[in-house]
């Protein structure tokens, strides 16, 4: 349907949306049967037929959800009800009966809503010649082709009729370093289509010599994770039972192969969608039987199934989480005991919410999260706009005005303190005894969901900077112009480009450009998930990681450049700020960012937003003038100047220190006491960039960092370290944090041999001296108990 046709449908429900514009709309008036009221709290998606209340009542549907919930019609009703309306051709509507066999996933699924809140793409991420080749090239009788399809079907127990029906190809990468075999599974739009546009792609690496996705050595061969999207394996004609989601697409594979009814996402429990649980709820079975969610027996799969049933659940799928054994998976169960024991558990999955997922897992206990889930819940608290100097204070105040009056100053005020940061620079630093200096450097995140206002604000504080980038680009190729233009220019007098602003994050691009210019630059860009996802322990992410803490400490880093020698910054800065979607935050926040201290150098801010609302607010020009102006004498600070603090700064600033540490020590170690450790630093250099603003606009004359301007500090930088455990809180951020051996641990039954142990050690890479050792520690730190020679239990 057009967004045309959702507009009708969603005025005919009681929507008073007919002055509206555009195809996502908030503050929209909707009807009382959904709990509206007489508040227009909805925002409606007229693209994907999708609307859900901002306000009390929390609502949340597809246009198939509003039609049964307003006209009190059961589902086949609502589609005829939507039928005549819309003045459809019915017959277009039914089952094609020509769809054959139960194993046929779903290109032709004829199950699903016809329309839901689905993933959408302009193009197919791979052409269907291409998925032709590949399946062409598994179903041969190559030698290579034999070992993969053997494999599948022995290995995987995946049937060869499912192999044909989901088109499961082999594709060969000569030029691939990490092999050059790989099994490739295309993942087809939810809405159909003839043939089905391919929105995802999953592949493996094969190792045709050791027939299987390990190589014979043991080590596992690095995945192609693709992009995260629902696999729909829901057969047209589907059997009896509940929908079984999976954690991977093997496991879906197998047990649509024996018969269940299957669906998966394609990079792992931690992506599950909210839409992918509208749509699961809205497949026949499901409507039938329910759905069991039946994630991996790990930790992680569980807090995953916990997650996922909470979506499904909201989605009002009648929900299970099933318990599956410690450290199998659906395809485990499938291969090792057969379809009815995987019967058994999902007739003894337990219903969501009751389900009490961690006993039955041994997942770990509270005391044992870095984040004791004990703690209570932190609640939002409004930034500190007080402690602003006058025309940064405004400034924010009225930007947040702009966006309307339910946004919170944080979404701008937060990337704005990066934006200061990066106009002083290398210009001064603050020194806090002679041992001890702070630069400016902030890094920020503006953490909110996609169609919320989170670039809008963005943009707000940092479009000063982008003109001065703007208007300096433009000054440098024009000087350049003129150099060219010499009969002889000297290359010692080549115009070098003053640079506020880059996008580039590659360590050899900001080096180059700290190179020409030492003071600094803001690294400054809409979304942060790229940066954070390009660091791989398998490539330079490491080292780049590496790079990138001793940049946020001001210490010297220095660069390779191909053909130009190392080039090192003694002093470099470069604050950060961007916004990042929860979800990606999640998924892009790994172990590596924990283990190097990088994760706790982020300061985190996610403010509760409201629904989006016209207003005629805006910046005066007062406002911006007085703002820019500050930037301006800020950018013109000569370099080179150490700030030390009066007296009464001093006093305020130990016993914050003091204070600040003692309850650092009561904290476990685990990524709320980095956060807390790096606090105290964010507090310093807070200080001294509030000075140096309130001293730029005659608010203080004193050369050194005034009480004033450190009481301010202190309040600012607790609000963001306290709103940075809130996001920690919020999503669970933790998770990759613990150190390997206890990731080992979890990995573990409650009771277990020495030789488990090392198997599962060996799966995870990690060597057998290593493994031997981590038990020995574990033993030492009270985790485990020697039962006797060989055999293990948890404490």
């Amino acid at each position: 349907m057009s967004p045309q046709d959702y507009r009708k449908l969603f005025r005919r429900c009681g929507f008073d949306i007919h002055g509206q514009q555009g195809i996502e709309i908030s503050g929209v008036l909707g009807p009382k049967e959904l709990g509206e009221g007489s508040h227009g709290n909805f925002y409606v998606n007229l693209d994907e037929g999708w609307v859900k209340d901002w306000g009390s009542s929390g609502y949340k549907g597809d246009v198939f959800s509003v039609v049964k919930d307003t006209q009190s019609l059961d589902f086949t009703e609502s589609i005829q009800w939507i039928v005549d309306e819309l003045n459809l051709d019915a017959s277009q509507l039914g089952p094609d009966s020509s769809n054959g066999s139960a194993a046929e996933p779903a290109e032709t699924n004829s199950n699903a809503p016809s329309s839901s809140r689905l993933d959408s793409f302009r193009k197919p991420v791979v052409s269907e010649d291409q998925i032709d080749r590949w399946h062409t090239r598994l179903m041969s009788e190559a030698s290579e082709a034999q070992t993969a399809r053997t494999y599948l079907t022995e290995s995987r127990g995946i049937a060869e009729e499912v192999l044909r029906a989901a088109r499961i190809g082999l594709a060969y990468s000569p030029d691939d370093h990490r092999a050059k075999w790989w099994i490739m599974i295309p993942v087809p739009e939810r809405r159909g289509g003839d043939p089905p546009r391919i929105t995802a792609l999953k592949g493996f690496a094969f190792d045709p010599d050791a027939g299987d996705w390990k190589r014979k050595d043991g080590r596992k061969i690095p995945r192609n994770s693709g992009s995260a999207a629902l696999y729909d394996l829901v057969p047209s004609n589907p059997p009896d039972g509940p929908v079984i989601v999976c954690e991977g697409e093997l496991d879906a594979l197998s047990a649509l192969s024996n018969g269940f009814n299957a669906v998966t996402g394609t990079s792992g429990a931690r992506t599950f969608k909210e839409e992918w649980a509208q749509y699961i709820a809205g497949l026949k079975p499901t409507r039938s039987f329910g759905v069991v969610v039946a994630f991996d027996g790990d930790e992680a799969g569980q807090k995953g199934a916990r997650d996922a049933a909470r979506m499904l659940s909201s989605a009002e799928a009648k929900t299970r989480i099933a318990s599956l054994p410690s450290g199998q998976d659906v395809n485990d169960v499938l291969v090792r005991d057969g379809p009815d024991v995987l019967d058994s558990l999902i007739s003894e999955a337990t219903p969501y919410p009751e389900a009490n997922v961690n006993e039955k897992a041994g997942v770990r206990a509270a005391s044992d999260n870095p984040t004791d889930s004990s703690e209570p819940e932190l609640e939002y608290d409004p930034f500190p706009l007080q402690a602003l100097p006058g025309p940064v204070r405004a400034y924010v105040r009225a930007s947040a005005r702009a966006l309307g009056e339910e946004i919170p100053p944080a979404m701008v005020t937060v990337p704005t303190l990066s934006v200061l940061s990066g106009a002083i620079g290398d210009a001064a630093r603050l020194k806090l005894k002679r041992s001890w200096t702070e630069p400016a450097t902030l890094w920020t995140v503006l953490v909110a969901p996609s169609g919320s206002t989170k670039s809008p604000a963005f943009f707000h504080a940092t479009r000063p900077v982008f003109r001065r980038e703007s208007k300096a680009r433009d000054e440098h190729e024009e000087a350049l112009a003129e150099w060219k233009a010499q009969e002889e220019p000297d290359p010692q007098d080549r115009p070098v480009r003053r640079r506020f602003r880059t996008g580039d994050a590659t360590p050899e691009a900001v080096v180059q450009i700290l190179d020409e210019n030492p003071r600094g630059v803001l690294l400054a860009r809409d979304e942060l998930g790229a940066w954070l996802g390009s660091f791989d322990r398998y490539v330079n992410g490491a080292a780049d990681l590496q790079f990138w803490v001793e940049v946020w400490q001001g210490t010297q880093a220095s660069r390779d450049r191909a053909g130009d020698g190392n080039t090192t910054i003694d002093a470099p800065v470069v604050p950060v700020t961007g916004t990042i979607q929860p979800g990606s935050l999640q998924e892009k926040l790994g172990e590596i960012h924990f283990d190097t201290g990088f994760a706790a150098r982020l300061v985190l801010c996610q403010p509760p937003l409201g629904p989006k609302r016209w207003t005629e607010a805006d910046v005066s020009q007062e406002v911006r003038d007085n703002y820019e102006q500050l930037l301006s004498r800020l950018y013109s600070t000569p370099r080179g100047e150490e700030l030390s603090l009066t007296s009464g700064a001093k006093e305020k600033w130990v016993s914050y220190y003091n204070e600040a540490n003692a309850s650092l020590e009561t904290r476990p170690e685990g990524p709320a006491k980095a956060v807390a450790a790096k606090g105290i630093t964010h507090s310093a250099r807070l200080a001294l960039i509030l000075h140096l603003c309130r001293r730029k606009t005659g608010e203080t004359s004193s050369k050194k960092v005034d009480k004033e301007s450190m009481t301010a500090a202190l309040r600012v930088g607790k609000w963001l370290t306290n709103e940075t455990f809130r996001v920690y809180q919020e999503l669970d951020l933790d998770e990759e944090a613990l150190p390997p051996k206890l990731r080992l641990l979890k990995l573990l039954p409650d009771k277990f041999r020495t030789k488990e142990a090392k198997e599962v050690a060996e799966e995870e890479g990690i060597p057998e001296r290593t493994c031997q050792k981590w038990l020995g520690d574990l033993r030492d730190d009270s985790k485990l108990e020697k039962i006797r020679r060989g055999l293990y239990s948890k404490i």
